[in-house]
């Protein structure tokens, strides 16, 4: 028995279907909870097994047809990446002083075993008549990525020269709301003269100022803040590279301006390149969290950057079909996208369905060209 079990521990999840998840939203749409929710609910699937139609994966098709056997966290898997803290997530919301969770700062993984009853029952009587019921047949290995949605708006840096992206900024920095946000950045540039050099004592200030009118900004509810890394540092945070802020067109002939735009060009090739390549390109399923009700509050001016971030979003997946050819470096990967409008539980039941009604129409106007629905196996839209 012990000599039958040591032979098939090397390939004992051989047929084990891998899955990513990559799980992203702007600024307080509930992305930490809304993971450790989901792995409490899976990791409790046995205590609610008898109460069918009851509990947090109520009307869950594959939970409800008894298909989940149970789930483990594997902590064994990614020990050198950062993982998402599930436990301290999950106590933070159960102790008596229960407090909403820290924010997610940059990227963590959580990776959970599903033990599940396959739903071919000539693969299930295969796998017994044969022996081999441990090498992987009706198991899932389903991998959470976590990432802070401000990293998503950075994409469109790339397509954007420096003088284009300031010209951007700035203007946008001078309207509406943001302009008085602003302020104080905008009085410290204009005390820098024209011919101003590459200083990165006047730099360091500089930056400091244009970060706070950032974070202003995204307090309000907008969410065009580039770049996104300023405000989600990470293992970046007092990295010269983040000392990136727009100049306008009269410095185009100083040194200020050169060494700025070369620092520009490093931005996109290695933060932002490297995190699409490495992360995101790889997803296999994506789901994109929405907080609908925080931006009609912010009004008109931060509904109308949200729409123009999630026309963002939309363009940078790298949507594919699925199948065998989904493991070709130059074949889409992405074959599922969800998104999601959270923070139903603030409503009525009656009204969590104007959420997504809210949320499909604006993601159908954005969708022009049909990008999303010609390239991607299955979309969908829903509250949470």
């Amino acid at each position: 028995m012990k000599l039958h079990q040591s032979l098939l521990s090397p390939v004992k999840h051989l047929a084990t279907q891998e899955i990513t998840i990559g799980v992203t939203g702007f600024s307080r749409a509930g992305k930490t909870v809304f993971i450790g929710s989901l792995a409490q609910a899976l990791l409790t699937t046995d205590a609610w097994k008898q109460h069918r139609g009851q509990g947090p994966l109520a009307q869950f098709g594959p939970f409800e047809r008894g298909e989940i056997r149970s789930a483990s966290i594997r902590d064994d898997i990614h020990t050198h990446l950062p993982h998402f803290p599930f436990r301290k997530v999950r106590d933070s919301l159960l102790d008596l002083d229960a407090h909403w969770p820290d924010p997610t700062v940059g990227i963590s993984r959580l990776v959970l075993d599903l033990d599940t009853v396959p739903r071919t029952g000539i693969m299930s009587k295969i796998s017994k008549k044969v022996g081999l019921q441990n090498v992987g047949f009706g198991h899932i290995q389903l991998e959470l990525v976590d990432y802070p949605g401000e990293w998503l708006i950075d994409f469109a840096m790339l397509e954007q020269s420096y003088e284009q992206w300031s010209k951007d900024m700035l203007a946008r920095a001078c309207t509406g709301i943001r302009a008085t946000l602003s302020a104080g950045f905008l009085c410290q540039l204009e005390q820098i003269p024209d011919d101003a050099v590459f200083d990165e004592e006047v730099i360091g200030r500089l930056a400091d100022a244009w970060e706070q009118y950032l974070r202003n900004a995204s307090v309000k509810g907008f969410t065009m803040n580039q770049p996104g890394r300023l405000l989600r540092p990470d293992e970046l945070r007092h990295s010269p590279i983040l000392r990136l802020v727009p100049l306008p067109e009269r410095y185009h002939q100083s040194k200020f301006f050169k060494g700025m735009s070369k620092r520009f060009a490093e931005y996109k090739t290695k933060i932002i390149k490297p995190f699409y390549r490495k992360h995101f390109s790889r997803m296999d399923r994506q789901i994109v969290l929405v907080d609908i009700l925080q931006t009609l509050q912010g009004g008109q001016a931060v509904f109308e950057e949200m729409t123009e971030a999630l026309a963002l979003t939309l363009r940078a997946f790298n949507y594919g079909k699925g199948g065998w050819l989904s493991h070709l470096p130059w074949i889409g990967k992405t074959t599922h996208v969800l998104f999601a409008a959270t923070k139903a539980d603030h409503v009525t039941r009656h009204d969590r369905a104007n959420l997504e009604q809210l949320l499909r129409p604006m993601l159908s106007a954005l969708d022009i060209d049909n990008r999303l629905r010609a390239n991607v196996a299955r979309q969908a839209v829903m509250g949470l």
